[in-house]
């Protein structure tokens, strides 16, 4: 890995950890939002600045419902922390909005 691409990696993951710490912080966003939102942040990485989980999964590995992770979802969205790409009949993409 070159030196300009390590330096660029840090700068991702520093903006990615500002925007966990901020999550954190918000008291507007609900204990699953936050739980889903973090959940989200350590799948992603510099190279791939989006996730497209499943719920399910989501849900299997925070242990809780695939309904409180479709909740947690649009909270996180209408607050403006998630940016959705909607695929009807397929698994959508998540990017932070970072």
């Amino acid at each position: 890995m070159t030196e300009e691409k390590k330096q660029e990696t840090a700068r991702w993951l520093r903006r990615r950890d500002a925007w966990m710490r901020s999550l954190v912080g918000n008291t507007f966003v609900s204990r699953n939002g936050k739980l889903v939102g973090f959940h989200m942040a350590l799948r992603l990485s510099a190279k791939k600045p989006y996730c497209y989980p499943a719920m399910k999964s989501i849900g299997k590995a925070l242990g809780i419902s695939p309904r409180h992770v479709a909740r947690a979802l649009k909270e996180l969205e209408e607050e403006g922390w998630v940016k959705v790409q909607r695929n009807p009949g397929r698994t959508s993409f998540y990017r932070l909005d970072l």
